[in-house]
């Protein structure tokens, strides 16, 4: 893995957590056979495929449906009109 391709995905996707999700996951598809989205030279590794691959943009990522933009989840609600689901002691 290359500082300079490290450095420059770090500039598209800043937290440094979903930078190594998205990688982490691209490279477990190219293992299983999967076609890498740009012009790869014989010999690259994966992580540095996946890197270069979120420098050209062809990969990004999407929050999960109640996770804030912060990184916080939104907090549970109960569904009304069911009993609590703690007993007494």
């Amino acid at each position: 893995m290359h500082t300079v391709l490290l450095n420059g995905a770090s500039s598209v996707i800043p937290n440094p957590q979903l930078l190594i999700n998205v990688v982490r996951q691209r490279v477990r598809q190219l293992i299983r056979g999967h076609r890498p989205l740009i012009e790869a030279p014989p010999g690259m590794g994966f992580c540095d495929i996946a890197l270069s691959e979120v420098i050209a943009r062809k990969l990004s990522y999407e929050a999960a449906p109640g996770v804030k933009p912060d990184g916080s989840f939104a907090p549970i609600v109960a569904f009304p009109g069911l009993p609590s689901e703690k007993k007494a002691a």
